[in-house]
């Protein structure tokens, strides 16, 4: 006998839950273990994209999962799931492109060393940053959250059963009560707000991709003398930006993609559990390739901080400057 479509959702959501707690919870523990004192910027956003990531699966899935074992929605509920589930799919792609930017930033001064005398004030106006995205995100949705109602004409009955793979959805509308606020706001806007920023991720990823490419050709004197810890980091950081663009971008137009001929598949048994799976695979995978980011510094530069302290070097020992 096949499995439903309500099966395989749940499935999919309790496996995606489950990934995405272990690994933000990893994620979590490996990068405050590293924190002395002020936080980096690079770990205020990975703080920022696994604290994301927790709320996409603890809210949005186990929603799915309530809805999927036949408990229907109240207009609450389903305004709570329209406006977490698009503001952390937004924050996810801001915090991202925010990521990439930063790393991008800083192997561009190694591949043209710049002055770094402004490193504080950048540090300052990176956190005021992702402050602001959080905002902005919210006031974004805003009208999401106000707007979505659930309608009373639904028949409970029919909602169970249906193979629609967009009925969680259709069971909460988002009734602007204006046709021209509902397409320029709810289908231009904020559908740009995430396709723009996925667009500039995807070019300051392959801007780094070059950057890479021209580090491997940059020499010092004809002479190559290592990287120290700090550029180790920047690159890896560089490279898993990469990476992270690569896993992300095509999770996101193939769940646009499915979502727009939503009507052409909603017979296809697969399809709640494929969008779910679209929507939070990123959320669920991206937390192990962040963990690498800083896997091997961290054991030297960041937590090995203190114990260098405690280990001070004699002072009648030379060291060479190529050590």
């Amino acid at each position: 006998m096949k499995p439903s479509a309500n099966v395989l959702e749940i499935t999919a959501c309790a496996v995606l839950i489950l990934v995405s707690f272990v690994g933000n919870t990893c994620l979590f523990y490996s990068t405050r273990k590293c924190t002395t004192g002020r936080l980096q910027t690079s770990f205020l956003l990975i703080f920022s994209l696994a604290f994301v990531h927790l709320i996409k699966n603890l809210v949005v899935n186990v929603m799915k999962i309530v809805y999927s074992s036949g408990i229907l929605l109240d207009s609450v509920g389903c305004k709570v799931l329209h406006f977490t589930a698009a503001l952390t799919t937004s924050l996810a792609i801001w915090f991202m492109l925010h990521f990439a930017l930063f790393y991008h930033r800083k192997l561009y001064q190694i591949v043209y060393p710049l002055s770094e005398a402004t490193e504080l004030d950048q540090q300052k106006h990176s956190l005021k940053g992702i402050s602001a995205l959080w905002v902005a995100g919210v006031a974004v949705y805003i009208p999401v959250l106000v707007y979505t109602r659930k309608p009373e004409h639904l028949n409970a009955g029919n909602s169970t059963g249906s193979l629609s793979t967009n009925r969680i959805y259709m069971d909460c509308l988002t009734g602007f009560g204006n046709e021209q606020v509902a397409f320029y706001y709810g289908k231009i806007f904020l559908a740009l707000i995430d396709i723009l920023p996925l667009a500039g991720l995807v070019l300051v990823c392959f801007w780094m991709s070059f950057l890479l490419s021209e580090k491997k050709k940059v020499t010092y004197g004809d002479i190559w003398i290592g990287m120290d810890d700090s550029e180790i980091e920047i690159l890896r950081g560089a490279k898993f930006s990469i990476l992270l663009m690569l896993l992300l971008t095509p999770l996101w137009i193939s769940h646009f993609i499915l979502v727009y001929f939503l009507k052409d598949l909603a017979a296809c048994v697969f399809t709640p559990a494929a969008l779910t799976a679209l929507s939070s695979g990123f959320s669920a995978l991206s937390p192990f390739l962040l963990m690498l980011v800083n896997y091997r510094v961290k054991l030297v530069s960041f937590c090995g901080a203190k114990e260098e302290k405690s280990t001070p070097q004699p002072a009648n020992i030379t060291l060479s400057p190529y050590a």
